[in-house]
């Protein structure tokens, strides 16, 4: 009788460990790590985001040079987590690209319904836009903006292919007017 008790308390000890295995394992995420020329970033993505950041970047990339582009190199490697994967797509695209010879981030410039182009450098831009802005202001004015609303995008194009932030600052400033507010509230178009 003490052996068909040891045999059970054998099974079901065996069932237990089991269940805890199969428990963990339904816990587990398989994901990758990805170097992008030797460099890693330590996030994990999954598998499909991992070829979808390395495609997208391959296309834009191609689509930006299309005889120049060299891919950096990208290696990978998998392992199994019990935390989710935190690396998004979009920025491993981001580091992809970044490391692509004749392809630079940039910045599109955009108002309303125009589209002026790209600048390398964004605090520049910004800085000439104000100072375009505030020498033109009349007299009595108190504040001033853009009627159009300026959007300063962050993109990728072709090295050496923006403008220079001075000619875009002119462009801009003689074709998006102004408006200046006075004191009272009165609005002043520039």
């Amino acid at each position: 009788m003490l052996t068909f008790e040891v045999i059970i308390v054998t099974r079901r000890f065996f069932l237990l460990l089991l269940a805890l295995l199969f428990f963990f394992a339904s816990e587990l995420n398989l994901c990758c790590q990805v170097s992008v020329d030797g460099e890693w970033d330590g996030r994990r993505y999954s598998l499909a985001d991992a070829r979808r950041a390395e495609l997208a970047a391959r296309a834009a990339a191609e689509e930006i040079c299309p005889r120049a582009a060299r891919m950096p190199r990208i290696e990978q490697r998998c392992l199994l987590s019990f935390l989710p994967p935190d690396g998004e797509s979009r920025d491993l695209s981001a580091r992809i690209l970044a490391q692509v010879s004749g392809v630079s981030p940039l910045y599109a410039v955009r108002a309303g319904e125009h589209s002026f182009g790209t600048v390398a450098d964004r605090d520049r831009l910004e800085e000439r836009l104000r100072a375009a802005l505030y020498a033109s202001m009349p007299a009595g004015a108190v504040r001033a903006c853009y009627a159009e609303g300026i959007e300063i995008l962050p993109v990728y194009g072709r090295s050496g292919s923006a403008m220079s932030v001075r000619d875009m600052a002119m462009l801009v400033s003689e074709l998006v007017p102004a408006l200046y507010t006075d004191r009272n509230g009165t609005e002043i178009c520039g």
